[in-house]
């Protein structure tokens, strides 16, 4: 097996697969000293000790794989190994760096990766719920299946991505209850969503960042190499944090929005500007504007063309969903429509031309008044979600869940990479 390179979801260090280390699988209980302790004793390491922020911290046993200059070379074997502590079977691993324990596929195949993050009062969470809800009962039309990891730290299984998404996604589409806002933790635990396409036998990983808002900016100014090493991004927005737009429903009634924060698009282009150069030019941006039920229900409040999004009253869901061909053509109209409507009756221009200097070296040369924001080269799309299908009561609730293209920018962020078959209308 060749080697392949690693770049770890928790402390964003790179490895090649070679270096990933051995964890023991044993759960095993014994009574040693009167009391019922683990067969294979726990351990602790400054790395995990460090990561997590603690002391003596425990996990189970680790060791390195067969070292060596002929194991180097020929790349690593991964098959089971027994524990040299307990002698029980394992194929577990851990990142050499933080010991935290990684997707098994993951250190097999290497870790391709989509990065999902979302500014302060987004609908991040609610987005991303309802991304895996939908992925799961659509994405089959694309042949696409999706799995929630079960990796977690020692003694906290209720950290796997598995637990976390079956919790909220209970929440969400059996209770009707709109997901709270993220707390802020010192610590911010990835969600790793593995996503597969069987007939071309490639896969990716989409990683999310439960992150408060408050610590947007903190969160990629750290994370700066998990962002430079992902394969495209999707930035979710929270369209009801549009000055004129907030304005408008406030006038309309919509005193919920009243402590949305003003302006997240300055915070949002400030920290992306740190990022500036090939790194981003090269790999696709899909800024997603959540909450968008909002936009199209209001739309002759907002003087905005909703022709792309409606055909009479009806709402016109993504086309993939039924017939399994995808309407590039739409995501680009869309897209154009959004744009317009920032460019110009939504104050909030700078943003536009932000994004087109940002993403193309043709218009990185132009000013703010000659970008084309159509040019081929542009690696940048803007999309209209809306996670729930429309705005809940005032106890935060919903009769019913209806998730509005919400798997949109994932299947444009594949059909850009071009590594996966993702069928096109023509």
């Amino acid at each position: 097996m060749a080697s392949k390179k690693i770049l770890c979801p928790y402390c964003f260090e790179e490895f090649q697969n070679t270096e990933a280390l051995y964890q023991c699988e044993s759960d095993e209980m014994e009574v040693r000293d009167g009391e019922k302790q683990y067969r294979c004793q726990r351990i602790s390491t400054t790395e995990y000790d460090s990561y997590w922020k603690g002391e003596n911290l425990q996990m189970r046993y680790i060791w390195p794989q067969k070292s060596g200059l002929f194991s180097r070379l020929k790349g690593p074997s991964l098959d089971l190994r027994r524990c040299p502590q307990c002698n029980y079977p394992s194929r577990r691993f851990v990142c050499p760096h933080c010991h935290n324990w990684l997707p098994t596929e993951m250190i097999e195949n290497g870790a391709e990766i989509i990065s999902v993050i979302g500014s302060p009062s987004s609908g991040k969470t609610n987005y991303i719920v309802a991304l895996i809800n939908r992925l799961r009962k659509y994405g089959c039309k694309l042949d696409l299946t999706v799995s929630p990891t079960q990796t977690y730290r020692d003694g906290h299984k209720n950290e796997s991505t598995q637990n976390i998404y079956k919790r909220l996604n209970s929440e969400l589409f059996e209770d009707g209850t709109v997901l709270n806002k993220t707390a802020v933790s010192s610590i911010d635990i990835p969600w790793i969503f593995h996503l597969e396409q069987q007939h071309t036998k490639k896969d990716i990983y989409l990683v999310f960042y439960d992150t408060a808002g408050e610590k947007f900016n903190e969160n990629l100014r750290n994370n700066v190499r998990y962002l430079k090493e992902s394969s495209g991004v999707i930035v979710v927005l929270d369209v009801l944090s549009v000055r004129s737009v907030k304005k408008i429903l406030q006038k309309r009634g919509f005193d919920a929005f009243a402590g949305k924060p003003a302006a997240p698009f300055q915070d949002i282009q400030d920290a992306l500007a740190n990022f500036e150069g090939d790194m981003l030019t090269k790999k696709p941006f899909a800024f997603v504007f959540s909450k968008f039920d909002a936009i199209i229900d209001n739309a002759e409040y907002l003087d905005f063309n909703a022709d792309e999004f409606m055909n009479g009253d009806k709402k016109l869901n993504s086309e993939f969903i039924k017939t399994g061909v995808v309407d590039m053509d739409k995501i680009n109209s869309i897209s154009e429509v959004i744009e317009a409507a920032l460019g110009d009756s939504w104050d909030e221009a700078d943003f536009c031309h932000f994004t087109r200097k940002w993403t193309s070296r043709k218009n990185a040369q132009l000013p703010a008044g000659k970008q084309d924001p159509n040019d081929p080269e542009n690696n940048y799309k803007y999309f209209g979600v809306s996670a729930l299908g429309g705005m809940p009561n005032e106890m935060d609730q919903l009769e019913s869940v209806e998730p509005y293209r919400v798997m949109d920018p994932l299947v444009w962020i594949l059909h850009k990479l071009g590594k996966f078959d993702i069928p096109v209308k023509k």
